[in-house]
């Protein structure tokens, strides 16, 4: 049990709140494999640090 909570792994509904993005973009994202997911059977899990490393290398630079 404990070994799973530090893993902090999040359903798709789960990650859409934690990234503020629709169900239908995400599942966009995950059929384009552009975030990192696993797909067991039918249900897209996702880790929460993997997503907050991905959307970390989302930033791009502005010309100032």
């Amino acid at each position: 049990m404990a070994e799973e909570n530090n893993l902090d792994l999040l359903s798709f509904k789960q990650a859409c709140e934690y990234l503020g993005f629709s169900r239908t973009f995400m599942y966009k994202l995950c059929r384009e494999k552009k975030i990192p997911h696993v797909k067991l059977g039918r249900r897209l899990i996702f880790r929460k640090s993997d997503l907050f490393y991905w959307l970390g290398n989302q930033v791009c630079e502005v010309e100032a």
